[in-house]
């Protein structure tokens, strides 16, 4: 991965050896939890919310905060999966909150499918998060706010998650892959990518 120092680069994708897949923020663990407690408590009142639902509000967040400030909030890889993209170490962490007693979680019945709610069994301390994290993390929220998680998935979708193999880390630097309609210039891109990583087109 390349050093932190490199992550302000204007042209993204001039030099591969830039892309970053995770940060090693300080406490990353803990900041990681703490905005799972943050959207966890500010969505229990949305009666869509979902563990599928959490898991793209952090991915967008996060994203989004580096395509604007050159860091993310929380740092975590994330991989491509089945249902959108998720963070790479969701189930130790969660496992983890759970015996900390920090949050629990909540199976119900959506139709004929199994839907499971983290709920917070705490409130954020705030220790990490800082007012433009979250404002990014509340514009994801509302957002959506009473938006299925089907629906959540579909939007998740994009060309970004399209390029990646399945379960093979999304580079920090897709976020700056606009999902409006390709240019002959994106095309060129796409193809020098896929040529260096062995994306699918």
């Amino acid at each position: 991965m390349a050093k932190q120092s490199d992550m302000n680069d204007s042209r993204p994708w001039e030099d591969f050896s830039t892309l970053h897949y995770e940060f090693a923020l300080e406490n990353r663990d803990a900041r990681y939890k703490e905005v799972v407690l943050y959207i966890a408590d500010r969505c229990v009142e949305d009666p869509t919310y979902s563990k599928i639902k959490l898991l793209k509000i952090l991915f967008f967040s996060d994203f989004e905060s580096y395509g604007k400030y050159g860091a993310p909030i929380t740092g975590v890889p994330y991989r491509k999966m089945p249902y959108g993209p998720a963070p790479a170490d969701y189930q130790r962490l969660q496992q983890e909150m759970i015996r900390d007693r920090l949050v629990k979680v909540h199976s119900r019945r959506v139709h004929d499918f199994s839907s499971e709610r983290l709920l917070p069994l705490q409130e954020p301390t705030f220790d990490f998060l800082q007012a433009r994290d979250i404002a990014i993390l509340e514009s994801w929220i509302r957002r959506f706010w009473n938006i299925t998680a089907k629906r959540i998935s579909e939007y998740s979708h994009g060309k970004a998650w399209k390029i990646t193999k399945d379960a093979a880390l999304i580079p920090y630097e897709a976020t700056f892959i606009s999902d409006e309609p390709v240019t002959f210039e994106d095309v060129g891109k796409l193809k020098e990518l896929a040529t260096r990583f062995g994306w699918e087109l």
